[in-house]
């Protein structure tokens, strides 16, 4: 084996092969990707050919809104090969036809997964060439428009969709969602259609709404992870434009994430079908859960007396109404003694936002009772509660057995119930919401 020592003059780096170097600046930021130009002659336009290209206005924060379309305008152009991955997040778009031509340039590089992140400004519409992406198998837009006229074909290979404060009205929404066969993962936050929406994806697996809806029906028959977050719908004069509906919700459901801000007028008992089991069922988190409003109780416990694998249970509580009439339930949980619940298969039960009320307390150790497989039970409380926390953490601390695990954790907590977060790319199962801005 021949041996090769420092000052022998071989340059390795100008030898690597084509694959390799495209494997090296698929991994650099776009930055560094073109600094690479000036490595040797042979690298001097390597950049010319990465299959990645990632634009943000981070890398060139020191220019202005117009030079950054211009640089993005000049990355396109003397781009030769395919382009993999597309990804610019900015400010704002000021010329519309820079985007059309991106979108019209990046047609020709048979695109597989895009990226078009705007944060403010006026809706650019969407070029009908995108649609014409039929190789494209990921798709992230925020703040854009899509007319109806463009949706002939859909996606035929697109497999991931994220839609962010997108126009687009709901019969377009419904009909570009069910012409993606290979749909699996869907992200909807924030979009201009509030109706009632029919999901008609047979092979979706996740999806993720945040935003407004009334009611909401389901052909997705793989579904496993359902995350919803709904903070405003209707006028505050009209109830029933406050409620909102699931129906046909899958018997697949491994995950099931519920935020409704509006928690009391949450039509509770609406919300899941009884004629369906949940065996599949293993993670249930419910946020803004009334535990003194006895429809939302029976609904609950319908639910995961069908679960009968649930692993895990997160309950965050709503505001507690001092108008409440307890004598129903306090009724209610009377009559629970004759009609236990088995949960074999619970292992942990959080509840945040507690507040030491009755209620809560019952509907804890009704779980507590019927849970042998109990391993760890977590309470949150409210910041500043108004009960005394050693009274009721001895309460609770007397039903659990010596298997379970209990962490009580004082008024230094802040609650969550009410928070949200902004995230472009928030694709896990969260309660979290989409652009607080």
């Amino acid at each position: 084996m021949d041996r090769i020592f420092i000052g022998s003059g071989l340059d390795r780096i100008s030898d690597l092969p084509s694959n390799v170097i495209d494997h090296i600046l698929a991994f650099l930021p776009l930055k560094d990707a073109v600094r690479t130009s000036t490595l040797s002659k042979n690298w001097k336009e390597k950049w010319h050919t990465m299959p990645h290209v990632i634009v943000d206005e981070d890398l060139f924060h020191e220019r202005s809104q117009r030079k950054l379309e211009g640089i993005i305008n000049y990355i396109l152009g003397r781009h030769e090969g395919r382009i993999e991955k597309f990804s610019v997040s900015v400010e704002k778009v000021k010329n519309s036809y820079n985007m059309q031509w991106w979108i019209w340039r990046l047609s020709q590089k048979c695109i597989q997964e895009l990226t078009l992140i705007i944060r403010r400004g006026r809706c650019n519409e969407v070029p009908s060439v995108l649609f014409s992406y039929q190789q494209l198998r990921k798709l992230n837009l925020r703040h854009c428009e899509v007319k109806p006229a463009h949706l002939f074909r859909g996606f035929q290979s697109l497999t991931n969709l994220q839609l962010n404060k997108v126009n687009i009205a709901t019969a377009a929404f419904e009909k570009l969602i069910s012409s993606c066969p290979l749909l699996e993962h869907l992200t909807v936050r924030k979009l201009s259609c509030v109706d009632h929406l029919h999901i008609n994806v047979p092979k979706l697996k996740y999806f993720c709404f945040d935003g407004e809806f009334k009611s909401m029906c389901f052909n997705t028959p793989l579904l496993e992870v359902l995350s919803v977050n709904l903070y405003r719908i209707g006028s505050e004069n009209n109830q029933f434009d406050l409620r909102f509906k699931f129906r046909c919700l899958p018997s697949a459901i491994k995950e099931l994430y519920v935020r409704c801000h509006f928690h009391k007028y949450l039509a509770a008992c609406d919300t899941f079908n009884e004629d369906l089991t949940y065996s599949n069922l293993r993670v249930l988190a419910l946020n803004a859960f009334c535990f003194e409003k006895v429809d939302q109780v029976i609904c609950l416990l319908s639910l995961i007396g069908t679960a009968v694998n649930l692993i895990t249970l997160e309950i965050t509580a709503c505001r507690y109404s001092s108008e409440a009439v307890l004598e129903p339930l306090t009724k209610f949980w009377e009559e629970q003694s004759n009609a236990p619940l088995t949960l074999n298969k619970l292992q942990k039960v959080r509840v945040r936002s507690f507040r030491g009320k009755e209620p809560e307390i019952k509907l804890i150790q009704f779980i507590m009772a019927n849970s042998p497989a109990l391993e760890e039970l977590t309470v949150e409380c409210m910041k500043n509660p108004d009960f005394d926390e050693d009274e009721v953490k001895g309460v609770l601390q007397v039903l659990c057995k010596a298997s379970t695990e209990f962490k009580f954790i004082g008024g230094n907590y802040e609650s969550s119930s009410e928070e949200s977060s902004d995230s472009d790319d928030n694709s896990n199962g969260s309660y979290s919401s989409d652009d607080s801005d």
